[in-house]
């Protein structure tokens, strides 16, 4: 009966035992996926004779679909998350298209990103949980384009410029063990105020993308405690006593009685 109490009390208490225990540690993870760039126009400055011409979508930029890879770090504060992005976007550029033509492009844009997120959890933390946030930081978009223009005549550009960067965030996450979680992310990210001299002239516009992240996260958590299992004393052996033959009995009982000794024959009387 001792035994099975114990079984039964290891057993709730494995049953109570969280399955994960993210909140109040650090954690670090890799993050990748697909990611769409929204077609941009870009307006150009130039000078033509010692006058400043400024053509606003002067030409367009048409993309293929990238790829968007980040590693994060941060610390879970419980409800409130906060963390450090470092990221790599890269697309290829599919056309480059002007008012009246539209001609093929040999290039791409990278992006290099570092980001400060602030995330708000909810959900428990053993199963499915979701979060919202948003960053800032800085970007560093870098183009690289040959094309042909509309007069047939082939171009290329090789430009970076660096701007303020910010991005929204949604996303859930499943915990796998006590100290992984699985995790699916949308991220829209933009960075303003882009200079480049990728053609003739200076050309200025700002990037957006569209991403969809699949990320494996590893917390920094200390495993559960152990079980401590006190033993439990066995009881005290039963109170006993020794009878006159020696025998051991319980406390409780009554030792026999001794046999009783016949008394031995008086003389015999004379008779007269």
């Amino acid at each position: 009966m001792r035994k099975l109490a114990i079984a039964m009390a290891l057993a709730s208490t494995a049953l109570a035992t969280p399955a994960v225990a993210r909140d109040y540690t650090w954690y670090a993870g890799v993050e990748g996926g697909p990611m769409i760039v929204e077609d941009g126009d870009f307006d150009v400055s130039f000078t033509r004779r010692g006058t400043p011409v400024d053509i606003n979508d002067f030409f367009g930029l048409d993309y293929k679909t990238g790829i968007d890879l980040d590693l994060i770090g941060g610390y879970d504060f419980g409800a409130f998350r906060a963390e450090f992005e470092a990221g790599y976007k890269r697309a290829s550029v599919d056309e480059i298209s002007f008012s009246s033509s539209r001609a093929d492009v040999d290039g791409n844009v990278r992006v290099y990103s570092a980001m400060a997120n602030a995330l708000l959890d909810f959900g428990g933390d053993d199963g499915w949980a979701g979060f919202v946030g948003g960053g800032v930081g800085i970007a560093n978009v870098r183009y690289r384009l040959n094309f042909l223009d509309p007069a047939n005549v082939g171009g290329s550009g090789r430009d970076s410029d660096r701007s303020f960067a910010y991005q929204g965030i949604a996303g859930v996450r499943k915990s796998i063990s006590n100290n992984l979680d699985l995790g699916l992310k949308y991220r829209y990210f933009v960075a303003s105020e882009l200079d480049f001299d990728i053609v003739d002239g200076e050309s200025s516009n700002r990037y957006r993308s569209h991403s969809l992240l699949a990320s494996l996260i590893y917390n920094f958590a200390p495993p559960p405690p152990p079980i401590v299992v006190v033993p439990v004393a066995p009881p005290p052996p039963p109170a006993t006593q020794t009878c006159y033959d020696g025998s051991v009995i319980l406390a409780t009982d009554v030792c026999p009685q001794p046999p009783v000794e016949a008394a031995p024959p008086g003389p015999v009387p004379e008779r007269g």
